[in-house]
């Protein structure tokens, strides 16, 4: 009698807040065949109330998905800390965790280490040479952390520690394979894939919820994402100022988490000096992120650094018009007058004149999300990328130093 005993994938991530890679790891981990993979999700930092609260965490949605979630324990040390004390904790906490996550690997029989973004690439990238364990290393774009001067030496190192180096668009892959000055070859290229959203609730609901306008003749205008200097929420505020002065049925939503409270309250403080404060709400959303779709008529997304955002793919898939930047990939998803209309970066005028083309040209805004929702069909579904995420990690899995080789026929008495 034999078995094939599943390949074991750990899936490590500083930690679980909103965000567009934290959503494509839940969509692979809600779709990865379990016949064949052993996979789970591992955060550096355990759960603290006051910091999601304020964050925003998806750790809830992973629960309810029924995704095995574990954590290597590690709190905030640089929270409360002089400035002379961080690099200490820092360096505490790296080698602490990297011994955890050793040991997380040699009891769970970890095959493949599927290590995300910052401290989990590190990590990831450390223990796996360590086990003996192969590594893939997912980023959409050259990150950058300080110190820079220990940035530019460790991280390009840490690229190439790893068996692959996984991005989602082509833009992504050159700028990273120059950085880590490695052929374009090393970088594998899987293009994000999501589930279209869904919501419970009604839209009438919603806009109650949010603090919109009941009217219905009153059309929402929104972009969902990170609240970032980068995501261009400041040229929104601009170009919807001259927006609003045109146009009077139109309210402007802008839903995401702030990295920084500051420039939170730097975009409310903007909208109140543009004297647009009534007719722009700026807030984040601890639910399904489906619900704040139910309300948005047109999404734009005026990002300056980004490599393929999900939120288009979202909205592409829910054949919403869209007003986007030429940033990273997104020209690979938005062809300009085809599947969306593309303005220059940082040019709240240019950005102002399409969204008005769109509330105004119905007909327009129409084709533009039927040809957009074609195009989410045909490339950016869930199941394209976990099969090709899947094809990956088997791959890899085989060159695994640790244990007993997956996916081969094991005796069982």
């Amino acid at each position: 009698m034999s078995a094939t005993r599943r390949i074991g994938i750990a899936s490590l991530i500083n930690e679980l807040l909103f965000g567009g890679d934290e959503h494509r790891l839940l969509s692979f981990s809600k779709t990865i065949d379990a016949n064949r993979f052993d996979h789970r999700v591992v955060c550096v930092k355990r759960a603290n109330l006051d910091f999601d609260s304020r964050n925003g965490t998806m750790r809830q949605h992973y629960l309810d998905a029924g995704i095995r979630l574990d954590d290597l324990g590690e709190g905030y040390p640089n929270q409360h800390s002089s400035r002379a004390m961080v690099p200490v904790n820092r360096s505490v906490m790296l080698a602490r965790s990297v011994a955890r996550f050793c040991r997380y690997i040699r009891e769970n029989q970890i095959d493949v280490i599927d290590a995300h973004l910052g401290s989990g690439s590190l990590i990831g990238a450390i223990a796996g040479g360590l086990m003996k364990v192969p590594v893939a290393i997912t980023t959409y774009q050259v990150e950058q952390w300080k110190p820079l001067w220990l940035w530019q030496r460790v991280h390009p190192v840490v690229l190439r520690a790893a068996r692959a180096v996984i991005t989602d668009s082509t833009a992504c892959a050159q700028a990273v394979a120059s950085f880590m000055e490695q052929p374009l070859a090393r970088v594998t290229v899987i293009p994000n894939g999501i589930e279209t959203p869904v919501s419970g609730r009604s839209r009438e609901e919603m806009r109650k919820l949010l603090g919109l306008p009941d009217d219905p003749r009153v059309r929402i205008i929104g972009q969902i994402a990170t609240l970032l200097p980068t995501k261009g929420q400041d040229v929104l505020l601009d170009a919807a100022k001259t927006v609003l002065e045109q146009e009077r049925d139109v309210f402007f939503l802008l839903v995401g988490y702030p990295r920084d409270p500051a420039y939170a309250e730097r975009l409310k403080e903007k909208a109140l000096q543009l004297g647009i404060a009534d007719r722009v709400r700026i807030c984040g959303y601890p639910d399904g992120i489906g619900d704040v779709w139910k309300v948005i008529d047109i999404h734009t997304h005026p990002t300056a650094l980004d490599s393929l955002p999900q939120a288009i793919m979202e909205g592409m898939s829910l054949g919403l018009p869209a007003v986007v930047t030429p940033t990273g990939g997104i020209p690979t998803m938005v062809e300009n007058e085809e599947t969306g209309l593309i303005v220059p970066v940082k040019d709240p005028a240019a950005l102002a004149g399409a969204l008005l083309r769109l509330l105004r040209e119905p007909e327009t805004a129409a084709r533009l999300g039927h040809a957009a929702q074609e195009r989410y069909r045909a490339r950016y579904t869930t199941a394209i990328m976990t099969r090709a995420l899947e094809d990956l990690f088997a791959g890899l899995a085989v060159t695994s130093g640790y244990g007993v080789k997956p996916a081969v026929e094991q005796s069982v008495k």
